[in-house]
């Protein structure tokens, strides 16, 4: 393979994914935004179920526009259930949280989830732990350490929830790597929207809230934006050549998490969240640099 050929290569397996990745999470952003507003008069059980109905309505159409029969069955029923169940974990831990914290303060202890991805992929996925993605691993954890110590003010449930919800977030991403390129992914996200249904159907009680026309609506784009973000996210982590190559455009969000939150909801983040934000970025960003280069170094195979 020459020299050119091997650039471009590259350039497909490791650039390509990384736009799919910013776009995906700008699209979560936008949808979190939307789920915060509606927080303020929804129950989350209802938002379960009615974002979940939302999402299996787009993923048909998608799947049968692009996948046609292969929409509807899977060779791995194992992980997509496995993968389902976890994502309920950090939609479940996020709706809890998200009405009581600010969106900066969120995406920073969401910013947790690279390292999980990480430590996850070393140690029961194999891929190798040098020293480069070690100390940078270490470093962002002393990091979230000093921003959210016990005692201080921004520690409290809510935070530990996120953070849970980042270590499933974390599994999911790699549940999804192992499920690979040749399934279904409108099905895989389909099951993950019906075990959101089921589980919110018996929570819900009486605290169903007549929907307005605005509100179907918001409903509505907050479901087209996920669904492409899902699509996206799922592209990168299925394509890419390690999950590391990508975990730490994760870091993007908190740029439009800052904007939405204080154009959307008068938050004005501490100097300390955003100082710790900053310093989360440059370790991704070093990570990324990292991962990249020895992406490129590493020989084609024939």
């Amino acid at each position: 393979m020459t020299t050119s050929s091997h650039h471009a290569h590259h350039h497909k397996r490791v650039l390509i994914p990384i736009l799919m990745t910013c776009i995906g999470y700008l699209c979560y952003n936008l949808n979190d935004a939307g789920l915060k507003f509606l927080l303020g008069k929804l129950h989350f059980s209802q938002l379960m179920m009615t974002t979940g109905s939302i999402s299996i309505f787009y993923m048909v159409i998608y799947g049968s526009l692009r996948e046609g029969r292969k929409t509807f069955r899977t060779n791995k029923p194992g992980l997509m259930f496995i993968r389902a169940a976890l994502s309920q974990v950090s939609t479940f831990t996020n709706l809890l949280a998200l009405p009581h914290i600010q969106l900066t303060t969120f995406y920073t202890l969401v910013f947790t989830s690279p390292f999980w991805v990480a430590l996850i992929a070393a140690y029961f996925f194999k891929d190798k732990m040098d020293k480069h993605r070690l100390m940078v691993i270490l470093f962002g954890f002393c990091v979230i350490l000093l921003i959210f110590h016990p005692g201080g003010s921004l520690f409290n449930g809510w935070a530990l929830l996120i953070l849970l919800g980042a270590f499933a977030y974390s599994w999911q991403l790699l549940v999804v790597r192992k499920i690979g390129s040749g399934e279904s992914r409108a099905f895989m996200y389909m099951c993950g929207a019906a075990m959101s249904v089921l589980l919110g159907l018996p929570l819900l009680g009486d605290h169903y809230v007549p929907l307005t026309l605005g509100e179907w609506g918001l409903l509505m784009g907050m479901g087209f934006i996920g669904t492409i973000g899902l699509l996206c996210i799922s592209y990168a982590f299925q394509e890419a050549p390690s999950a590391a190559a990508v975990a730490p455009y994760h870091y993007t969000q908190i740029i439009w998490g800052a904007l939405l939150g204080y154009y959307l909801f008068n938050e004005v983040p501490n100097v300390e969240t955003m100082c710790g934000a900053v310093l989360l970025i440059l370790a991704g960003l070093y990570l990324m640099r990292h991962e990249t280069r020895k992406a490129a170094l590493k020989p084609v195979e024939a």
